[in-house]
């Protein structure tokens, strides 16, 4: 009987500790995904929990007259017979951009930012 070369018992081995690894291996990233998945779901359900708690104390509220009232001066601007609405306009804050007097010369449209001097060469030049 011959004896089988030990090179050959390695590679056998070697590729058997692959297949094994390989198939060990995908199914548990498959199962790591998948609790990651149901993690990530059960966090929004329990958002989704919340915005309905949220809702059903808000449809309470929509059944009492102080807060209908509310809501009708606030997002539609009523209001009750004999009163006066105000509406103030407060200016808009002035932005970097427009802040501050402009030098002479310049249009009121363009930043005051320099030139490139590469620009300033094409224009010297002509182009």
């Amino acid at each position: 009987m011959e004896r089988v070369p030990r090179w050959f018992v390695s590679s056998l081995v070697l590729v058997l500790l692959v297949a094994v690894t390989y198939a060990f291996g995908s199914s548990f990233l498959q199962v790591y995904r998948l609790r990651r998945e149901a993690a990530r779901l059960e966090q929004v359900r329990q958002d989704l929990i919340e915005q309905g708690a949220l809702l059903r104390e808000e449809i309470k509220l929509l059944h009492t007259p102080g807060y209908i009232e509310r809501i009708a001066r606030e997002q539609l601007g009523l209001v009750k017979p004999g009163e006066v609405a105000l509406l103030i306009i407060r200016p808009k804050p002035p932005t970097p951009r427009s802040a501050g007097p402009r030098p002479a010369g310049l249009p009121a449209g363009k930043p005051t930012q320099k030139e490139p001097v590469w620009r300033s060469w094409l224009h010297r030049l002509g182009f």
